[in-house]
């Protein structure tokens, strides 16, 4: 009963490295994430580089696992991607159509929110050391809007998919409650380009026959480079710490 509550909870979310796969196991997650942003963005050919605010941003996650050997698993993660910037114009600037002559407070609001959706295999699964390898598709769906101190204003909505590879790992630290895990995604070199890696360690709180709980505490680091995406390209690095929380049932 908890499981089927958990699946129908978690929904939109996101993913994590791996359970036993005896039967199917579910497994939850919720991170905090203080991702700082760094870049620029606008209409193709008009890029601006602009002073981001940092701002906790939310992922949730949920991951499937079973024992059929040759089928992969899954896992679906919903990344909050939401920043504020600013910046004076010494040349003018252009989105969506519209143009911002220099000289212009600019005022902006760039999300870049996406769902991952993750396919991959266990290759190894035991008491110590967990490996998986898959495929993944980021699918952005944001908008980017900016506007002036004259209330000039102008939107650009942004949705597209970015297939990359998927690798993650865990190691158990033996004889303690801690463990080691890492988790990378990329794209090779192309239109579009993007990387997301992150590490740290996770601290399991319980250990019951119906549920485990651990908090985890790391540092992500993620790009996402857009060239000519329904009319926006941009350059975003986003770095920062996270803390979360891991339900495996």
């Amino acid at each position: 009963m908890k499981a089927k509550f958990a699946v129908f909870l978690a929904l939109p979310l996101l993913l994590s490295t791996p359970v036993q796969a005896d039967f199917l196991a579910v497994k939850v997650q919720l991170d905090s994430w203080q991702a700082s942003a760094d870049g620029a963005f606008g209409q193709t050919g008009s890029s601006l580089p602009q002073n981001f605010s940092s701002k906790n941003q939310l992922s949730l996650g949920l991951a499937l696992e079973h024992p059929i050997p040759l089928l992969p698993n899954l896992a679906v993660r919903y990344q909050s991607l939401k920043h504020l910037g600013r910046a004076e114009l010494a040349q003018t600037f252009a989105l969506a159509g519209q143009s911002f002559p220099i000289g212009s407070q600019l005022s902006s609001k760039l999300d870049l929110s996406h769902l991952d959706l993750v396919l991959y295999y266990e290759l190894l699964d035991n008491n110590l050391f967990e490996l998986d390898f898959g495929a993944m598709v980021k699918r952005i769906d944001g908008t980017a809007e900016v506007s002036n101190q004259t209330a000039l204003r102008s939107e650009q909505s942004v949705k597209g998919s970015i297939p990359m590879l998927y690798a993650a790992t865990r190691l158990n630290l033996v004889g303690t409650s801690w463990q080691f895990f890492a988790q990378a995604s990329g794209v090779t070199p192309g239109r579009h380009q993007a990387h997301d890696v992150s590490a740290g360690f996770a601290f399991q709180f319980m250990d019951t026959m119906m549920m485990d709980g651990a908090l985890r505490l790391g540092y992500r680091d993620s790009k996402l480079e857009l060239d000519n995406l329904q009319g926006l390209s941009s350059t975003m690095d986003y770095s920062g710490v996270f803390l979360g929380l891991e339900l495996s049932f």
